[in-house]
């Protein structure tokens, strides 16, 4: 998981969030815009890293509706076998 620590705090990136269930829409929604932006110790070119202080998230993720939103969806229940028509049945 992508994890930093920058002036004492721990930062998750918004890499580490998609990995912990995060879609776009509910870090907008749930977080709105980055703790710190930081560059990538990785690609100094790349776009600065946006990062989410850990405990944020991690108050976020205990919502009701983060909750809602990550639960596991539940298998739609099978559709029923289709019946054979034996002798002297109309269908």
């Amino acid at each position: 998981m992508d994890r930093y620590v920058e002036d004492g705090r721990r930062y998750v990136s918004l890499a580490g969030l998609r990995m912990r269930g995060w879609t776009g829409a509910l870090v907008h929604r749930l977080l709105g815009t980055p703790d710190r932006l930081s560059i990538d110790p990785r690609a100094r070119a790349a776009p600065q890293l946006r990062l989410y202080r850990v405990e944020r998230v991690e108050a976020a993720e205990r919502s009701e509706e983060f909750l809602k939103e990550c639960a596991p969806r539940a298998p739609a229940p099978p559709a029923p076998a289709p019946r054979a028509h034996g002798r002297g049945e109309s269908p």
